[in-house]
């Protein structure tokens, strides 16, 4: 069954002229975008001017204050550089667990890498210990 071919001009299909006017959306962005560079450089300004108010009107610390004024906080303070402070901890955490090194040097106790202890628990394996508690209670 052969279908009829369409015909290259159909009269009765075409597009609404009532959509959305994409040159009205284009010049509403465009000035969207205008307002909001000048908005930020109003703002600026803004804070500028402020600042430089503000140290007119700000009067100069005594040098006295600044000589015994204490250069850190009291304890306790907050991290100055936590993400610094993790990777040190990091760092030395896994030289712990991958080194050797001394736990107790009195004692003899030393401190093996992970690896090197899971090989020594294989060829060994756990210690046995004797079960030590109470007795089971009997029922009667």
């Amino acid at each position: 069954m052969k279908h009829p071919i369409e015909p290259d001009n159909n009269p009765t299909v075409a597009h609404e002229h009532t959509d959305a006017d994409s040159r009205a959306i284009t010049q509403f962005g465009i000035a969207l975008t205008f307002f909001l560079i000048v908005s930020q450089l109003v703002l600026w300004w803004v804070f500028s001017s402020f600042s430089k108010r503000e140290q007119k009107l700000s009067p100069p610390v005594p040098a006295i204050v600044k000589a015994e004024a204490p250069h850190e906080p009291p304890e306790p303070r907050l991290q100055a550089n936590p993400q610094l402070d993790m990777r040190k901890m990091l760092e030395e955490e896994n030289e712990a667990l991958t080194h050797y090194g001394w736990v107790d040097p009195d004692r003899g106790i030393v401190r093996l890498p992970i690896e090197r202890a899971l090989d020594i628990l294989a060829k060994k394996g756990l210690p046995q210990f004797k079960a030590e508690g109470a007795k089971p209670k009997t029922t009667r």
